[in-house]
């Protein structure tokens, strides 16, 4: 049976960096799915003065259906970032969380961040999500980078490559 909810066999391209996080999130726990988060960061995603900072793209492995329409995609992308966001930041309190923002449009992704990992500056992103059925689950499938990002085609072709895993 196919299945979201390992995380088996997506490349790490040499010199990226990667994470995977169980679900629930920690900086997220309001967000009920059961599964992984994968992510996948090019060389200078933390690098302000890099062509590929903030470009990452990023997979959500989840055993439940996770059938979300725009808007929900975007309140669950918002809580996301908001909760990600304000727990890298901490007690350093350079940003309002409530001023984080993600909206959706038939797959088009545009969230209004902050840099939490290095000075706090505001950043917009813009970019793709898409739902595969896996079973009973599902993968998320995102790519999220500035407009213009040069990694933008490989990311892409990265989380592309992604797919359902076998339990």
């Amino acid at each position: 049976m196919t299945a979201c909810g390992g995380a088996q066999g997506w490349r790490v391209p040499a010199g990226w960096k990667h994470e995977t996080i169980p679900f629930p999130l920690e900086f997220a726990p309001s967000l009920a799915h059961q599964g992984v988060e994968e992510l996948r960061f090019p060389p200078g995603f933390m690098d302000a003065r890099s062509a590929n900072h903030w470009s990452y793209g990023f997979v959500w492995r989840l055993r439940d259906a996770a059938q979300l329409d725009d808007a929900a995609l975007a309140g669950e992308l918002t809580v996301y970032f908001r909760g990600l966001l304000g727990a890298v930041d901490g007690d350093k309190h350079r940003f309002d969380p409530a001023q984080i923002s993600v909206r959706v449009e038939h797959g088009a992704v545009a969230a209004h961040v902050f840099d939490a990992f290095g000075d706090g500056a505001p950043i917009d992103l813009v970019g793709t999500a898409a739902r595969t059925p896996c079973g009973s689950g599902s993968l998320w499938r995102f790519v999220l980078a500035p407009d213009g990002s040069p990694v933008r085609g490989e990311l892409t072709r990265l989380v592309g490559e992604a797919g359902c895993s076998r339990d």
